[in-house]
């Protein structure tokens, strides 16, 4: 599948393969189809060094700033196949992070679970082996100013399907807003060429980019596709709805394991 984030799909015809789209987790900020107010769990754990985070909030109607409060007094834990179990104390309000020296492995399952107020939650996700990430380019597209370009990480799919991706792009340390992902259903087993596009990205020459390439899983994949279509971008832009997540619907938000590889650049 090759997902487009919004605006450019005659790039189709291409033969490059476009891609839709811490410090902490990006904060998502969901359109609701104006239900009762919900939790909202947001958590990860990655092949990076711990800590690992989950932050819990609550839904406000869909018509109101999507500034959802925070969600304190939680018991948070995050438990891998081994057996290891780390409880999560809380760090700030609605932030919770790993104590223990819990490792994210590729191949593993790990598994989250939140009591609060008087509710339960899980959910699992499976952590993916890790691509390379070979090389980071900027280019100028025949569109657009003539400064503006765009960025393009360069990885080689494995062979055999189910390869699952996400990237992540930060200017001048600032990240962007933009979900990129895809899978490779259509392109297994090729070096691919990715461009970050989006009518709202703008890289010019001086700029220090940094992009980070995640291996996901494909729940995960699938939330984000969902959550960007809901926010009015990409083929499937609809009206708002609330992504199908791997809380089986007990509430908003996802917990994702993944691989993570980084690379930078300054736009010449």
């Amino acid at each position: 599948m090759i997902y487009f984030s919004k605006y450019y799909w005659f790039l189709a015809a291409s033969a490059l393969l476009l891609f839709s789209s811490c410090d902490r987790e990006k904060i998502i900020e969901l359109d609701l189809n104006g239900v009762p107010a919900q939790f909202v769990i947001e958590g990860n754990v990655s092949d990076e060094a711990a800590p690992f985070t989950v932050r819990i909030s609550r839904s406000v109607n869909f018509d109101q700033p999507n500034d959802f409060p925070a969600v304190s007094g939680a018991l948070v834990v995050i438990g891998d196949p081994a057996g290891r179990v780390d409880t999560l104390p809380e760090v700030q309000p609605g932030f919770y992070e790993t104590a223990g020296a819990l490792p994210g492995i590729s191949g593993h399952t790990y598994t989250l679970q939140v009591w609060v107020e008087g509710r339960h939650f899980t959910a699992t996700s499976t952590m993916p082996a890790s691509v390379p990430f070979e090389d980071l380019k900027a280019i100028r597209l025949p569109f657009g100013g003539p400064d503006e370009v765009v960025i393009t990480p360069i990885f080689n799919d494995p062979a055999g399907l189910g390869n699952n991706y996400q990237f992540i792009q930060s200017n001048n340390g600032k990240r962007q807003p933009f979900i990129f992902v895809a899978d490779d259903r259509n392109n297994d087993g090729a070096r691919i060429s990715t461009l970050l596009i989006s009518s709202d990205l703008e890289t010019m020459p001086g700029d220090s980019v940094s992009v980070e390439m995640r291996s996901i899983d494909r729940v995960t994949y699938k939330y984000f596709v969902a959550l960007d279509a809901s926010n009015g971008n990409g083929p499937n832009a609809s009206v708002p709805a609330n992504p199908d997540n791997n809380f089986g619907g007990a509430c908003l938000g996802y917990f994702a394991a993944y691989t993570v590889q980084k690379r930078s650049l300054v736009v010449q």
